[in-house]
């Protein structure tokens, strides 16, 4: 059996090319099952709710010994579910540089820089002459939407612009589709905020240093910012607290705006991620006029720890 999974609490763009390379392998008469483990996001209910499609199911346990896995948007071995045995990955599928070749020795490796992974899986299917169901269509071009900030994000490629207008012309989706997707992840409330920045919050040791970062990906942040400030400060104090994380930093994207918010807590983390960023007037509310995601603000802080 072959099981398709990406990271703990995958985003949209691991689920849409889940459920696509399902299809995919299915109709290629291999059995194989997508997987998730974790929580999912409101972008994510968003898009299953609109499809009412969803052949992706919560893995709990183990797996069977004899099984395979295919990772997409994933290829961090620290970020995997733990029962996911390295030496049984076959393929790997992913848009960020790899870094952990020797891990992975058994697996095929498509690691191209692009702004989705969804992109990957996009032409993949182009290059099998395999056309999805309407659904994952759905999923992948919503994904890379996603991914790109519906363009305004730099990491954005002329590859990712071709994958979505291929995708879309596959379906029909209202003209407002874009702002509906991007407002059910932005209703960020006193209630849902732990769990919200918690799903897509990321830790990582660095040269004896735990760094953590979160990052939350909105349509009108200044003003939910500002109106729910000292929650904020409460659940990042939390989640270094409950992390042991010496470093916590929040990445804010206004997705309509096309800017970005960094948000810092203490002077400690303010000042490493002052340098990492070569900010040196970095304020705990510190806003830059375009797009930098989570993933590209990692390998400055590396720098700087690991130098």
């Amino acid at each position: 059996m072959i099981f398709i999974t990406s990271y703990e609490n995958p985003d949209l763009d691991g689920i849409a090319c889940s459920i696509a390379y399902l299809e995919l392998l299915n109709n290629e008469g291999k059995s194989a099952e997508a997987v998730y483990y974790g929580e999912l996001g409101l972008e994510v209910e968003f898009v299953k709710q609109y499809t009412k499609y969803f052949p992706v199911e919560k893995h709990m346990g183990d797996f069977p010994l004899n099984s395979q896995f295919v990772l997409v948007d994933a290829a961090d071995p620290d970020e995997l579910e733990k029962t996911v045995v390295p030496e049984k990955v076959i393929e790997i599928i992913d848009h960020h540089p790899l870094v952990f070749t020797d891990t992975f020795i058994n697996a095929s490796k498509t690691i191209e820089l692009v702004g989705s992974c969804a992109t990957l899986m996009t032409e993949r299917l182009q290059r099998e002459r395999f056309i999805p169901s309407k659904e994952a269509a759905i999923y992948l071009y919503s994904a890379i939407i996603s991914n790109t900030a519906n363009f305004k994000n730099p990491i954005t490629t002329e590859r990712d612009r071709r994958a979505a207008e291929y995708l879309k012309s596959l379906v029909q989706l209202p003209d407002d589709y874009v702002k509906q997707m991007f407002g059910s992840k932005s209703k960020l409330t006193q209630e849902n905020l732990y769990h919200v920045i918690f799903q897509d919050f990321s830790p990582k040791p660095i040269n004896g240093k735990r760094v953590g970062i979160g990052q939350i990906e909105i349509i009108n942040l200044d003003e939910t910012v500002t109106k729910l400030w000292n929650d904020i400060v409460l659940v990042l104090e939390k989640i270094k607290r409950e992390d042991k994380l010496d470093y916590v930093f929040l990445v804010g994207i206004d997705l309509l705006r096309g800017h970005t918010m960094f948000i810092s807590i203490d002077e400690e983390s303010r000042t490493l991620f002052s340098k990492a960023l070569s900010i040196p007037d970095l304020k705990t509310k510190h806003t830059i006029d375009f797009i930098m995601m989570r993933k590209q603000v990692w390998p400055k802080v590396d720098a700087i720890l690991e130098g």
